[in-house]
């Protein structure tokens, strides 16, 4: 009697064990996503590489409120500051137009140009000189 108790026991035990070991025991909650912040932002840019080889960038910002500094650094493929430049920007006008300045050498590699607005960091550009 007490064999037949044990084998009949053992392929419930199984059973359970396995479909336990297939549940979650934790599901985590799914957070709210982050809140979006309107503020300045570029909405339009042409990132290439010019008739001479060279990275240059036009953008255009939306939601510009007040006028400001519109910077780039250009960062050249060993990640040092190459050079770096500003323009005024309006509300009214919001573009800008840069180029690595002519006495820099454009060597081989992966160059950036980030853009900031006065503290804010606007976005960061990727340019691949051969």
């Amino acid at each position: 009697m007490r064999r037949r108790f044990g084998t009949r026991l053992l392929p419930l035990a199984v059973l359970g064990l396995a479909l336990s070991a297939c549940m979650p025991l934790y599901l985590p909650p799914v957070p709210d996503p982050p809140p979006f912040e309107a503020g300045t932002r570029v909405v339009a840019f042409t990132a290439e590489l010019n008739a001479a080889g060279r990275p240059s960038l036009e953008l255009t910002l939306a939601d510009l409120h007040a006028p400001g500094w519109l910077a780039v650094q250009w960062m050249a493929p060993d990640n040092r500051e190459a050079a770096s430049d500003s323009v005024w920007v309006e509300p009214a006008t919001p573009t800008a137009t840069f180029a690595l300045p002519a006495d820099v050498e454009p060597r081989p590699g992966e160059w950036r140009a980030v853009v900031s607005l006065g503290k804010l960091l606007l976005r960061q550009f990727l340019f691949v000189v051969e």
